[in-house]
């Protein structure tokens, strides 16, 4: 599963940046610490956004969900292609951690295409459990409760996933309970 990882990480140590490579022979060792400090030196250096993904895997491995989740908002904002299956798994993860079932849902949608066995058998239990909770309307208080959580937090990031849950779940219900609300918010939360 790592040898993705180290795969993209030579590629941008070849275009100078060792410290992706160091990041990644960290995060290969579970040295989860070390790891997120080379990607975010990267990130500062300049390499590219698709680091950010490595960023919010490193986040997830060490058990910072919240973060990780900020993190994987913005790689999908500046570098949706910079994604894989192990990636996603690590995302689809850190949603399940933070109950942000929409999310859960729609990643591991993805990954039950796209990823290989062994992937597909980690995240059937997330899948599952987040589609059994989302298989009746989700109550006009598990929407508000995206958007106190939005607004509590510091990072706008991590905002923006939140209000974007409080849209998903609120695509689920008949009445579209806060949707135009929490797409505006979600637009309107400036990414760091």
């Amino acid at each position: 599963m790592l040898a993705l990882v180290v795969t993209s990480a030579s590629a941008f140590a070849a275009d100078g940046d060792a410290h992706v490579l160091a990041g990644a022979r960290a995060f290969r060792a579970g040295q989860w610490a070390e790891a997120l400090v080379e990607f975010r030196v990267a990130l500062k250096l300049g390499a590219p956004a698709s680091v950010r993904w490595y960023e919010g895997a490193a986040l997830a491995r060490a058990g910072r969900f919240e973060e990780a989740v900020g993190s994987f908002e913005l790689a999908w904002e500046s570098a949706p292609a910079g994604r894989d299956p192990l990636l996603d798994y690590y995302r689809a993860l850190s949603c399940f951690e933070l109950r942000l079932w929409g999310c859960v849902v729609e990643v591991t949608s993805e990954l039950e295409r796209s990823g290989g066995p062994r992937i597909q058998q980690q995240v059937k239990v997330m899948a599952d459990e987040a589609r059994q909770l989302l298989s009746s309307e989700p109550p006009r208080d598990a929407i508000d409760a995206c958007f106190t959580r939005a607004r509590a937090t510091l990072s706008p990031s991590l905002a923006r996933a939140w209000f974007r849950e409080a849209a998903r779940l609120g695509s689920l219900r008949s009445d579209a309970f806060r949707v135009e609300e929490a797409e505006r918010a979600a637009s309107a939360a400036k990414l760091n």
